[in-house]
């Protein structure tokens, strides 16, 4: 009982904060008031038990080992008891690091999320500006098969984690709404080997990456051009691959960065972690490919 008192003043008034010098004096002094209080208590027993000869029979050879064998019986307690609240406190700090960690992933992927609503839909627009002079009739039929597309985009949105065939869909249908407006200028091919269609992904994961191969790969060249998407399921690792037939950067510009680039970034680290997925840029002639390496998440969905 004793022990328990000094272990929960020490919980309470947190002295495991203060300096250790001052922790160890208040231990002792309070150890030195618990041991006064026991012996008192064991003498006072074997003055009841024994009658008046208790000290010759009980204490007189052995007073000292006995107050020793007390000193170290209420010195372990207490180290074991503060031991034990040491432990409780670093798992109390490892939940809440792990809960705001969870935390700020969720507020980054909310942000993240709605950047990519008006990102794509900015897009999309300028691709129907640019028809409307130039061919009313197509900028209506793009206007119809974006309306659908875009319903399709936005509701999974707010799911977690959607298959990757389903995402490779929407990339299908958004080249396609491109190539009414770049015309025989673009060629695409969008495919998944059939053991990783099933694989989860965050939904829109892809999206930024393919508009950047049209801005860069296509959009400024009047040759034609092509964009290829592709998902192999390797192990339990999903390897996808979006290349352009572009001119790459070609120290143009900066590779690795831009708008499209950071937002996928910032969306495997929100959703993945820092480490488990990983993505990759090459720069140079021939395009700007793109690697990315994810993990299989075999209970989303």
């Amino acid at each position: 009982m004793l022990v328990w008192i000094a272990c929960r003043a020490h919980a309470r008034f947190a002295w495991w904060k203060r300096r250790p010098p001052r922790v160890l004096a208040t231990h002792v002094a309070l150890g030195v008031v618990a041991i006064t209080i026991w012996s008192f208590l064991f003498v006072g027993y074997y003055r009841v038990a024994v009658g008046p000869d208790f000290w010759q029979v009980v204490f007189a050879d052995s007073w000292m080992y006995q107050l020793l064998t007390t000193t170290l019986a209420y010195v372990a307690s207490l180290s074991l008891g503060l031991t034990v609240q040491g432990f409780d406190r670093e798992r109390e700090r490892q939940q809440r690091e792990a809960q705001l960690e969870v935390a700020a992933r969720e507020a980054d992927l909310a942000a993240i999320k709605a950047q990519l609503q008006p990102h794509f839909l900015l897009n999309s627009l300028n691709s129907i500006l640019a028809l409307i002079d130039q061919d009313p009739a197509e900028a209506r039929g793009m206007v119809i098969r974006l309306a659908s597309l875009l319903q399709s985009v936005f509701d999974r949105l707010d799911e977690s984690m959607v298959p990757i065939e389903g995402e490779l869909d929407t990339i299908r249908a958004y080249l396609e709404v491109e190539h009414i407006r770049f015309g025989d200028r673009l060629r695409f091919s969008v495919q998944a080997a059939p053991d990783a269609r099933r694989v989860p992904v965050p939904p829109f994961l892809l999206q930024p990456l393919v508009e950047n191969a049209v801005k860069h790969g296509i959009e400024p060249h009047a040759r034609q051009g092509e964009i290829r998407v592709s998902a192999v399921l390797e192990g339990a690792r999903l390897h996808v691959a979006i290349a352009d037939t572009g001119d790459g950067f070609n120290g143009a510009g900066a590779a690795g960065h831009g708008r499209g680039l950071d937002l996928t970034r910032r969306r495997l680290h929100a959703v993945y972690g820092e480490h488990a997925a990983s993505f990759r840029t090459e720069h140079g002639a021939g395009g700007f490919p793109i690697h990315l390496d994810l993990p299989v998440i075999p209970d989303a969905g």
